[in-house]
């Protein structure tokens, strides 16, 4: 019996909960943080995430689209939240912030990682990290002197609201910043087909990688692959692929033909071969030793 689910909303999230005798499951979805670009809905397993669509007027994002979660289907398998490019789904178990799925070993943990080495941070710097976050996840504390910056006393990030864009990493003059992307992948602009005055994957771009003023131009180095400009734009003339995911080791079936439905049968494939040369390679070095 895995227990009811009770479902509550406010303007700021919606909350799912189950309890069971000593275990507690919690799914939290953070609107601020949710840009709806649809990677929950395509990687829950029981189709629970609910996608309201972007409202559009005159070539500008009148609206964000909007996400739901059917109590009734979801399972609180943690899926959506591991995948979530943008850190908007959190998934919890018992007090602990990690995914069912992810305790059972059905699919691994993302491998997203942001460094600061604040030994190289200089005070001429110009606090280039922190203008430049698209979150304001980053806060650095300096010690000032007649209103200019004396010394750089501390790089916080707050990992809750980074994204691991690479905006941070990229402006930081002295490469003090080291960032791992989980996603890795192409986006293609047919810009031929842009209508005149649309600007709306910029309005959904998160890191604000796509610009223009005219124009649309595309810095691929900060992409975080939510797809969000793909599934707004009116036109269809956005087209983005994953071709990498990285993660923790993982051997289970079902992370194989998750990876397949989200990035690509070529990616999964790619993913399985390199598990079978592995375990081939463990087997010989058994029999060798």
């Amino acid at each position: 019996m895995m227990g009811s689910i009770s479902k509550q909303e406010s303007t700021g999230e919606i909350r799912l909960e189950r309890k069971i005798l000593d275990r507690r499951d919690l799914l939290i979805l953070k609107r601020d943080l949710c840009n709806g670009c649809g990677v929950c809905a395509e990687v829950c397993p029981k189709n629970s995430m609910n996608i309201k669509p972007a409202v559009i007027e005159k070539g500008r994002l009148s609206r964000f689209p909007t996400v739901d979660i059917d109590a009734k289907t979801c399972i609180l398998c943690g899926v959506c939240a591991v995948f979530c490019p943008l850190g908007a789904l959190e998934a919890w178990v018992n007090e602990e912030k990690t995914a069912m799925f992810v305790k059972n070993e059905a699919i691994p943990q993302m491998a997203k990682t942001i460094e600061v080495a604040q030994e190289m941070c200089k005070p001429d710097c110009g606090v280039e990290c922190e203008k430049s976050c698209p979150r304001e996840a980053i806060r650095v504390a300096v010690q000032k002197k007649d209103d200019r910056v004396k010394k750089i006393l501390g790089v916080q990030v707050d990992k809750d609201r980074c994204f691991y864009c690479k905006v941070c990493e990229y402006t930081c003059p002295y490469g003090a910043i080291s960032v791992n992307k989980f996603l890795e992948g192409l986006v293609i602009i047919e810009t031929e087909k842009c209508p005149k005055n649309c600007q709306v994957c910029m309005d959904m771009c998160p890191s604000k990688a796509i610009s223009g003023n005219g124009k649309v131009e595309l810095s691929q180095e900060f992409c975080v692959y939510c797809k969000a400009c793909q599934n707004a734009c009116p036109e269809g003339a956005i087209h983005v692929t994953v071709d990498r995911v990285s993660h923790t080791p993982i051997t289970s079936a079902f992370w194989i033909t998750l990876l397949e439905r989200f990035a690509s049968y070529q990616v999964a494939a790619k993913e399985l071969a390199a598990k079978s040369k592995t375990k081939q390679g463990s087997i010989i070095k058994s029999k060798i030793y």
